[in-house]
């Protein structure tokens, strides 16, 4: 039996990592009424220089963009894979995003971002990025299960591995570095592992589907996946770009971005056995200064479902210093 046979039992469960996936999730439950970002509103318009606000409301307007417009994609999973653990973890991960979708909202309406958010969203760099994360949509193959398999690949890599993490980079570095946005910071932090998470659970995914349907994986389809690949890079630069346009400081500045946004897709172009774009020597270097992101993301609070090691995902079983919050 593989992914795409119904099984009508809850048992066996075949793929028992789902489980895995969807106690993290469950461990790390939040709501976007946990804020008030009272404090974040009042540095946002009194510590922040005018250049620093500009970027801070371009960078949530781009996440805002990929929570609340373009996401509908785990809820149906059960749908393609028609097995009991395939259905409960896409029904738990489809619920984050609807917290995802409401958290961000929410953080725009208080900050008093929306007319900038509207505004945000009719800049060609915006539209361009919503036309290249929507691809994953468009109809390719005749067969339906190449077409998913293509699908999956793309939200996996594109929406979720890539599209917000040079944003979440942004928020997590002006909270780090300028001390400031720690309710929007925590927000972005939770939102990042669930991301992260999903991540994970696509490459598994992928890694399934290419275990028990090699044939779907020709030549034809690593190539086509690869060039979209490099096409999704360079829609992000030109994101990043506009995002912090001439702005740069300790840990951050465009080039920086870009180096971390191109070795973010090819961990996950590695991870399921594609071909990793090439990055030049300068690029490569500049990797080295966003190791404390790496750090935060990748530190105590997630499962390597690669190595299968225990589950330490939460948001609230681990102590915090000033330096973790600021």
């Amino acid at each position: 039996m593989g992914l795409f046979d119904e099984q009508v039992s809850r048992k066996p469960n075949n793929y028992p990592w789902t489980q895995e996936i969807i106690d993290a999730l469950w461990h790390s439950f939040w709501t976007p009424n946990e804020f008030s970002f009272r404090s974040d509103y009042s540095q946002f318009h009194s510590e922040l220089t005018e250049q620093e606000r500009q970027v801070v409301v371009r960078t949530l307007s781009a996440i805002g963009q990929i929570e609340i417009a373009v996401k509908r994609f785990w809820a149906d999973l059960g749908k393609t894979f028609p097995h009991p653990s395939m259905s409960d973890m896409g029904l738990v991960m489809g619920n984050n995003e609807v917290i995802h979708n409401q958290a961000y909202e929410k953080l725009l309406e208080v900050l008093g971002l929306q007319s900038a958010f509207d505004d945000a969203l009719n800049e060609p760099a915006m539209k361009g990025r919503v036309s290249y994360l929507r691809k994953y949509l468009n109809r390719k193959y005749e067969d339906d299960r190449k077409q998913y398999v293509y699908a999956l690949i793309l939200f996996t890599l594109f929406v979720e591995n890539c599209s917000l993490f040079s944003q979440f980079y942004t928020i997590m570095y002006f909270n780090r570095f300028k001390a400031v946005l720690k309710d929007t910071a925590q927000q972005v932090q939770y939102t990042r592992n669930e991301e992260l998470l999903h991540s994970k659970a696509g490459i598994l995914l992928i890694n399934t589907l290419r275990d028990e349907y090699p044939d779907l994986f020709d030549e034809e389809l690593i190539q086509r996946v690869k060039e979209e690949c490099e096409l999704g890079v360079k829609y992000e630069e030109s994101i990043i770009d506009w995002m912090l346009g001439d702005y740069e400081g300790e840990a951050i500045s465009s080039d920086i971005l870009k180096a971390y946004n191109k070795g973010r897709m090819n961990l996950a172009m590695k991870a399921i056995g594609f071909e990793e774009i090439p990055m030049t020597e300068s690029e490569l270097n500049l990797l080295d200064q966003t190791e404390w992101m790496d750090e935060e993301t990748y530190g105590a609070t997630m499962t390597d479902f690669f190595q299968k090691r225990p589950v330490e995902y939460a948001k609230n079983n681990r102590d915090f210093d000033s330096e973790d919050l600021f």
